[in-house]
């Protein structure tokens, strides 16, 4: 009795087993000391970064290869902006910007969303990297605005307003390059063909 049960389900089984076992398998694209970065996340940073930019997409080996080295240095500042216990802005920033951003982009909610589904994105991706880019440009500005010597203490932001851009601008390059060469970065070139 257990045969014939067995063998009245196992077509039913044997139908399923190819859908239930299939999966998908994120390739890895870099690898900064013993953080992953995956092909996936490289795309959605390549996405992201020419949706916002207002460029046309473009997935291609060069554009895959450069929102690599962009996510690199972004990781460089995520992990200095964490051991330095800067305070982030409010995650409630996120949906005044998102909507300061489609104001100036879009004329419609309708163009709005045609153009989030062109590239692929959706919005809440779309709020992290907005967000993400206020943090970095305010720990980044608090970072290096404040290194120039001083005669009395100041606000970060008073410190940033008065530092020439270009002095933060090669201090930060300064050190990405540093971080860079104190780090092991591996870009796998199969993710990048």
């Amino acid at each position: 009795m257990r045969l014939i049960a067995y063998l009245r389900f196992s077509p039913v089984v044997l139908l399923l087993l190819p859908v239930c076992s299939a999966a998908v398998v994120d390739r890895v694209a870099i690898v900064i000391d013993k953080q992953v970065v995956t092909e996936s996340e490289v795309l959605d940073d390549l996405r992201l970064t020419e949706f916002i930019n207002n460029e046309p997409l473009d997935l291609g080996p060069a554009a895959r290869r450069a929102a690599a080295e962009h996510l690199v240095d972004q990781e460089l500042i995520r992990r200095d902006l964490e051991m330095s216990g800067y305070t982030r802005p409010a995650a409630s920033e996120a949906d005044g910007l998102l909507r300061k951003f489609r104001q100036s982009r879009f004329h419609s909610l309708a163009e709005y969303r045609a153009a989030l589904r062109k590239y692929g994105i959706a919005e809440d991706q779309l709020k992290q990297r907005l967000l993400w880019q206020l943090t970095a440009i305010q720990f980044v500005d608090f970072r290096f605005g404040t290194q120039q010597p001083e005669a009395e203490p100041q606000s970060a932001d008073r410190a940033a307003a008065d530092a020439p851009a270009s002095s933060i601008d090669q201090q930060m390059d300064d050190w990405l390059k540093q971080a860079r060469a104190d780090a092991k970065i591996t870009l796998k070139p199969e993710a990048f063909q």
